[in-house]
């Protein structure tokens, strides 16, 4: 159950938010009332709370000091573009010759809706996961998916939990994160806890021009500072924090790639027990200080509001 990506929210919590968060049991029974539910016949998509650890409990929230974690279950089912053109093609095509006219706009629309609705119902369907951890005392949460449009999914379903209300945002950096984050290779002015990885992508910072993608590369090389030189400015850049967390940080605030060091864990993560849920609860809170801290951390390196 760790984090590989993480779109960061900064989150504006009621007094009445709190009095639910800090309530184990009203907390428990919130986001119960959420759950999700497989997709039905004519659905095309649920999304809603499960169990944080699966089968192994029922429990579907866990905290640790201020931090506390949730799973959400997307389900969608799989109804691929062209499938629905073709088959609406051999539709149009077979009524137009039995009425011996072209259909008009609403008859070709009642078709579609015909059509979807009847292959809904034989759609394979996916499943995904979203983890969600929330610091009440530090007032932001993190969404474990790269796509900031799921990520809104996620945000979306705890502001139904939470009785229609979640005020919930993106960082708003005071300064060009793009800017800054280019300097750092220009000037070399990397702040002390992070060491500089691998990999960069880069953008010319005029529409016609290029962009471009450095993997396992010395970020300080001749070519990349040529890249620089020549006005590109980093959108993507590989760091890790304190020899204990590596990502790709992107000009949005989100992380990417989330790896934490083998000797971080080996040095924190106690050893493993043949409690299976407390080995996750485990993974957990060792994630809840390090992602507080690396959230702390961009928070006041790009002067977030």
């Amino acid at each position: 159950m760790w984090f590989k990506n993480a779109q960061i929210y900064t989150v504006d919590l009621s007094d009445e938010h709190k009095r639910i968060l800090t309530n184990p049991e009203l907390l428990e029974s919130t986001i119960k009332e959420k759950s999700y539910r497989p997709c039905q016949a004519q659905e095309v998509a649920t999304l809603g709370f499960s169990p944080l650890f699966g089968r192994l409990s029922e429990l579907y929230t866990f905290n640790y000091g201020p931090c506390y974690f949730f799973r959400i279950i997307e389900e969608t089912k799989l109804l691929p573009s062209q499938v629905v053109k073709t088959e609406l093609e051999n539709l149009i095509e077979e009524k137009e010759a039995t009425l011996g006219r072209e259909l008009r706009k609403n008859e070709i629309q009642s078709l579609k809706t015909a059509l979807i609705n009847q292959l809904l119902t034989r759609a394979f369907s996916s499943q995904r996961d979203m983890l969600v951890m929330l610091n009440i005392e530090k007032s932001f949460c993190l969404v474990s998916v790269s796509s900031a449009k799921r990520a809104e999914k996620a945000i979306a379903m705890l502001r139904e939990a939470f009785s229609g209300t979640f005020p919930a945002r993106h960082f708003q950096p005071r300064c060009v994160v793009e800017d800054r984050m280019t300097s750092w290779l220009t000037d070399g002015q990397l702040p002390q806890v992070f060491t500089l990885g691998f990999d960069t992508t880069l953008k010319s910072s005029d529409e016609e021009g290029g962009t471009i993608k450095a993997s396992k590369e010395d970020l300080r090389s001749e070519e990349i500072t040529m890249h620089l030189a020549a006005g590109k400015v980093v959108t993507e850049l590989q760091l890790t924090f304190e020899d204990s967390l590596s990502f790709v940080l992107t000009s949005e605030l989100a992380l990417k790639r989330m790896r934490p060091e083998d000797q971080y864990l080996e040095q924190n993560l106690p050893e493993k027990t043949e409690d299976a849920i407390a080995d996750l609860e485990a993974h957990l809170i060792l994630q809840a200080d390090l992602l507080t801290k690396v959230t702390d951390t961009i928070k006041g390196t790009f002067d977030c509001e």
